[in-house]
C-alpha cells in the first residue's frame, strides 16, 4: 500500500529531485552557452543570425535550444535566463513522463524509476548549463516513452524535435524508427513524416542561411575516434557505476518493449564514440537519455522486489547500488564544481571581460563564450566554432592550422590565452612561458605577435587556470 501510495507520486517526486539539483547547479553556465546567447542577442538587436558583423553564421549547433535565449532576451533583456528556465522545466517534464511510463508496469517500476533518476545529478546540473541539453531530454524522453508504449504521432514529434536539437542523436532516433516500424508495420507512418519532415527541416535551414546541410561544428570539432573510445569508457563508470551494465544486461535479455529501447540507447553509446565525445564536463551527449536509461534498468531492479523472495530483493538492492553509488558521489562532485565555476565567471571573469570592453576593440582568444558575450567586443574565434573559416581548417577544435597571415589580416588588438600552469613573462612583457591549448601556442609563436604584442594583464580564473592579455 505504502508503495503504491509512493508511486503515485513518483512522477512528481522524481521531477522535484531533477529541479532541486538544478536549482542548485544555477550559478553554472557552459563557456558555450554564452555563444548562443551572444547570437540571440545579436538577432534581436537587427545583426542578423551572427556572431559579428558580417554574413550569418552557424554557430549554434542545435537552433531550437536558441528559441528560450530570444525569449529571455526579448522578454526580460537576459537570454540565459531564458535558456536555463527553459531547459530545467523540459528536464524535470521529461523526468516525470519516464517515470509515469514505469508507474504502467508497476508501482515497484515507478519507485525504482525515480530512485534511478533522482542518484543522477547530471540531468539537473546540465538542464541549467545554458545549452539544449534540456530540451533534449525532454525529446529523448518523449522517444523512449513513445517508442515503448506504440505511440506513432509522439514518436514523429520527438525525433523531429531531436534533430532540431542534437545532431549525434539522428542514429538512435532512426533505430527508433525502425523498431516502431518492425512492431506497428503501417501504423508508423505518421511517425516516419514528421521525423522526416523535421530532419528535411533543419538541412533546409542551414543551406538556406549558410550554404551547407551539415552544423559548423561538423568541420570545427571533426571526430577524433580515439577521445571518442576515452570519453564512452570513462563515461560507463560515472553514468553505469561498478555494476551499472548488469541490470541493462538482464533487460536486453528479457522480451518486452525495454529491450529495443536498450537497443536504441547502444546505438547512441555508438554514435557517441564514432563522434568523438566532447570536451565540455559531465558528459553532455548522454545526459538527455539517462532518464531513458533509468526505465531500462528499473525493469530487472523492480521485477526482483517481488515479496516473497529475499534473496531475489537483496540482489534487486545490490543492482541498485551498483548502479548508483558512483554516478551519485560522481554527481556531488560535479555539483560542487559547477558552483564553483558559476563563482569564478561571477569575480574573475566578469573582471576580465571588463577590461576587455574598455581597453579592446578587436579579441582574439579560443573561450569565445562568456568573455565575447560579456565584453560584447569584435571577436576572431581561434576555435572556429562560430567561424567557418577557421573552424574548417585543418586540426581540431582546439587545434587549428591558423595562418600567421590570416590572423594578422583579421586585425585582433587583443589576444587572450589560456594556460593551465602559471605563466612566465619578463620585464619587457613578452610571454616565456605558459601551457595552453596547441592553437594558442602556436599564435603565441607567432613572429608578428611576439614583435607587436606584450602581455598586459594575467587573470587568475580558477585553480589552475590563468588567463593572460596580450596587446599591441
Amino acid at each position: 500500500m505504502v508503495v503504491s501510495r509512493v508511486s503515485q507520486l513518483a512522477p512528481a517526486l522524481g521531477a522535484a529531485a531533477t529541479a532541486g539539483v538544478a536549482a542548485a547547479a544555477w550559478p553554472w553556465t557552459v563557456d558555450d552557452a554564452w555563444v548562443t546567447a551572444r547570437y540571440a542577442r545579436r538577432i534581436l538587436a537587427g545583426e542578423g543570425y551572427t556572431f559579428v558583423d558580417g554574413p550569418p553564421t552557424d554557430g549554434v549547433t542545435g537552433p531550437l535550444g536558441l528559441v528560450p535565449d530570444l525569449l529571455g532576451e526579448a522578454l526580460a533583456g537576459d537570454p540565459m535566463l531564458g535558456a536555463k528556465l527553459a531547459g530545467g522545466i523540459a528536464a524535470a517534464l521529461g523526468v516525470a513522463l519516464v517515470i509515469r511510463r514505469a508507474g504502467r508496469e508497476s508501482a515497484r517500476h515507478a519507485v525504482v524509476t525515480a530512485v534511478l533518476v533522482a542518484l543522477w545529478p547530471l540531468v539537473g546540473i546540465w538542464s541549467v548549463a545554458g545549452l539544449e541539453t534540456g530540451l533534449a531530454t525532454l525529446a529523448a524522453c518523449g522517444v523512449a516513452v513513445a517508442l515503448v508504449e506504440g505511440r506513432a504521432v509522439g514518436l514523429g514529434l520527438a525525433v523531429a524535435a531531436m534533430a532540431w536539437l542534437r545532431p549525434e542523436a539522428a542514429p538512435a532516433c532512426a533505430v527508433a524508427l525502425a523498431l516502431f516500424s518492425r512492431e506497428h508495420g503501417r501504423r508508423s507512418a505518421p511517425a516516419w513524416a514528421l521525423a522526416v519532415t523535421g530532419a528535411l527541416a533543419v538541412v533546409a535551414f542551414r543551406l538556406a542561411l549558410f550554404g551547407q546541410p551539415l552544423p559548423l561544428s561538423a568541420a570545427a570539432k571533426p571526430a577524433d575516434l580515439g577521445h571518442g573510445l576515452e570519453y564512452t569508457a570513462r563515461a560507463f563508470l560515472v553514468v553505469l557505476g561498478v555494476f551499472g551494465a548488469l541490470p541493462v544486461f538482464f533487460a536486453v535479455r528479457a522480451p518486452g518493449p525495454r529491450r529495443g529501447l536498450a537497443f536504441v540507447l547502444g546505438v547512441h553509446v555508438l554514435a557517441v564514440v564514432l563522434a568523438g565525445g566532447d570536451w565540455m564536463p559531465g558528459f553532455r551527449l548522454f545526459v538527455p537519455w539517462l532518464p531513458a536509461l533509468a526505465l531500462v534498468m528499473a525493469g530487472p531492479i523492480a521485477e526482483r522486489l517481488e515479496p516473497g523472495a529475499r534473496a531475489r530483493r537483496v540482489g534487486a538492492v545490490a543492482l541498485a547500488v551498483g548502479a548508483v553509488a558512483v554516478p551519485a558521489f560522481a554527481g556531488a562532485l560535479a555539483l560542487l564544481d559547477a558552483r564553483a565555476g558559476g563563482a569564478a565567471r561571477d569575480a574573475a571573469g566578469a573582471e576580465l571581460a571588463a577590461y576587455l570592453r574598455a581597453t579592446s576593440q578587436r579579441v582574439a582568444l579560443v573561450d569565445v563564450g562568456y568573455l565575447g558575450f560579456a565584453s560584447d567586443r569584435d571577436l576572431v574565434d581561434l576555435g572556429g566554432i562560430t567561424d567557418p573559416v577557421i573552424g574548417r581548417l585543418a586540426g581540431g577544435h582546439v587545434d587549428k592550422a591558423i595562418d600567421p597571415g590570416l590572423l594578422l589580416e583579421r586585425d585582433p588588438d587583443t589576444i587572450v590565452l589560456c594556460s593551465r600552469i602559471p605563466p612566465v613573462v619578463d620585464e619587457q612583457g613578452h610571454l616565456q612561458r605558459f601551457a595552453g591549448h596547441p592553437v594558442e601556442g602556436r599564435v603565441a609563436a607567432m613572429p608578428w605577435v611576439r614583435a607587436q604584442m606584450r602581455v598586459t594583464r594575467v587573470e587568475p580564473y580558477a585553480p589552475g587556470v590563468w588567463y593572460v592579455v596580450l596587446s599591441r
